[in-house]
């Protein structure tokens, strides 16, 4: 057994060479991205991913396989260079592709904020840490800070793999346990916010390790663990107020769970990271104005429900209004949601196990697994709320951050399975296991950049629209609006000006223009406006809804036939072109409202 065990050990270390070899090889053929991309996946054949795929998946079947073993070997070892290698190749495509920068909404404001910082300091700003390190970086290299941006979420992505190895190495009672529960948190496990860099993508990727200096210091009471989890606690509070919510919410669960009899806590220090995480949260954020309105605002909406309307309810009247096929609504929501249904279902069923394992024996679990067991139910109750409700941000984010807890669990669950005393159930679990890690990798891997695939374009921000954005704000007449389609005028203004000095004439709403342009009222489109204004138009623009909705041309707002005939619109005219950035000035022909 130990010649057969030794021999698929090799045969997967061999798959797994050859495919990082075919994921550095197409690659290096590859060229960069020329312009605007509207799918990284239609970039690279097919089988780039299926390596890609392929080369986490038998990692992770490499770390089962040394996790299974009674023996001790390197596999482990190979299995999480591979895991490690195809991670890093995933989270640097935006930065191998060439892109200026990843990201068309809060990245580019938070470069604006970035530049704010030599003239207003950090008063006001709720998010100082992420712009402080990266002024501090492009201060130290000489490069500018949007060269840097993008690789703020490849380093925190290795700070968040490194710190579940060790979150899930010493959470566990049993190695072996710890080892089945590798295979579910040694890659991109919480999706996108692995390759954006905004402060809240950023303190999500901080939070194992937090947590895990929690569990270190509570089961050590060494003072050198006990002083980086002070420091680690005051970071992530002040990376971000929401993250610091749900940190908060968790070191309170468990000082609470912690006070239960039932639980063996004699082996476990003092609880003093809840109470000094509540004085951290109150002293940074009860004084700023900001968070303040915020949490005036989620609290309004919370008790008026009829202020505004929730996710579900917003998403529910789009699926109505388009009529969209049920295939289409299945495919978005599995690739988007797939992989946390998967982690939080199984996760739920291994918690089910230890209350009815308790229950029977009259032994209480460890007091961590029940905690963070709970954790995880109580994060995927928040989303449920955020959904049902407006509460500023998505539902997203709760579900998110109860998916670093749910992950590790759905191992142990597997590992609960493999302790069958037959071969038939080993055979079963291992199995289940290598199906259920095989369909996260595939989900994680395809819905880890935003594509036509869930009715998104890339957040690619070139560099055509980068030159044309500065341009027109050096050169336009500032006493004309801004009508945008395929870009945000408020954000570039960011970009180049700061978030601070911004002109009240840069909008942030009502700036798309009327659909079709109004070619279907009117001859021309200055007829649709009293004054004169400016239009920015852009490749994403154009490509919009035939690459988002390619099914569905009855709902477009604008087609291609649109766009040909406001070339040849006599009250339009081209002020700028850059091939994928065009500015028009629109000469308003209507006839003014009375006063």
């Amino acid at each position: 057994m130990d010649e057969t065990s030794t021999r698929w050990m090799h045969t997967l270390a061999l798959i797994g060479v050859g495919f990082l070899l075919s994921i550095a090889a197409t690659i290096y053929v590859t060229p960069p991205a020329s312009g605007y991309e509207v799918d990284i996946y239609a970039i690279y054949p097919a089988y780039f991913w299926i390596s890609v795929v392929g080369a986490m998946f038998v990692g992770q079947l490499l770390v089962f396989r040394s996790a299974g073993s009674e023996r001790r070997d390197n596999g482990h070892v190979f299995g999480i260079s591979f895991i490690l290698v195809s991670v890093l190749a995933l989270v640097l495509l935006p930065y191998i592709r060439g892109y200026p920068v990843y990201g068309r909404a809060d990245v580019l404001t938070h470069l604006g904020l970035v530049s704010d910082l030599s003239e207003y300091g950090i008063e006001g700003n709720i998010y100082p840490p992420t712009h402080l390190l990266l002024a501090s970086l492009s201060e130290a290299t000489g490069m500018e800070p949007i060269a840097l941006i993008n690789l703020l979420s490849v380093a925190f992505s290795f700070l968040f793999v490194g710190s579940m190895y060790f979150f899930v190495t010493h959470l566990f009672p049993e190695r072996q346990m710890g080892r089945f529960a590798l295979p579910f948190v040694l890659f991109p496990v919480v999706g996108g916010v692995h390759v954006t860099s905004i402060p809240y993508g950023l303190s999500i990727l901080m939070t194992p390790f937090v947590v895990y200096l929690l569990l270190k210091e509570q089961r050590t009471q060494v003072m050198s663990i006990r002083l980086m989890l002070l420091f680690s606690i005051v970071g992530i509070v002040f990376f971000h107020p929401l993250t610091a919510v749900f940190i908060v919410l968790t070191f309170v669960g468990y000082a609470a769970i912690k006070r239960v009899p039932t639980f063996d806590t004699s082996q476990l220090g003092p609880t003093h990271a809840a109470s000094f995480t509540l004085l951290v949260f109150g002293g940074w954020y009860l004084n700023n104005a900001g968070i303040i309105i915020r949490f005036r605002t989620v609290t309004t909406d919370f008790l008026n429900p009829e202020s505004g309307g929730s996710e579900l309810a917003s998403t529910s009247e789009t699926v109505n209004r388009t009529g969209a096929a049920l295939t289409d609504i299945v495919r978005i929501a599995t690739v988007e949601y797939g992989g946390e249904a998967i982690l939080f279902g199984i996760a739920t069923v291994l918690l089910a196990i230890v209350v009815s394992l308790w229950i029977r024996n009259r032994k209480a679990p460890d007091v961590f697994i029940f905690t963070f067991g709970c954790t995880m139910l109580l994060f995927a109750g928040l989303a449920v709320l955020f959904l049902t409700n407006d509460f500023i941000v998505g539902f997203g984010r709760p579900l998110i951050f109860g998916k670093i807890f749910a992950a590790p669990l759905a191992g142990v669950f597997f590992y609960v399975m493999w302790r069958s005393d037959t071969q038939v159930g080993q055979i079963i679990a291992t199995v289940g296991l290598s199906i259920v890690l095989l369909a996260i990798v595939s989900l994680t891997v395809v819905g880890l950049f935003s594509s036509p695939l869930i009715a998104e374009t890339s957040q690619q921000t070139t560099q055509m629209e980068i030159d044309g954005t500065e341009w027109f704000f050096e050169h336009r007449n500032d006493e004309l609006l801004v009508d945008e389609f395929g870009i945000r005028q408020y954000r570039f203004d960011h970009l180049h000006n700061g978030s601070e000095s911004q002109s009240p004439m840069i909008r942030r709403a009502e700036t798309r223009p009327p659909d079709h342009f109004n070619y279907t009222t009117y001859d021309t489109l200055g007829e649709s406006y009293a004054e004169d204004r400016y239009l920015m138009l852009t490749q994403l623009g154009r490509v919009t809804y035939p690459a988002k909705f390619p099914d569905y041309r009855d709902q477009w707002r604008f087609t291609e036939e649109d766009f040909e005939r406001l070339e040849y619109d006599p009250s339009v005219t081209r002020v700028y072109d850059n091939g994928e950035f065009d500015v028009y000035r629109i000469n308003g022909s209507a006839t003014p409202p009375p006063a």
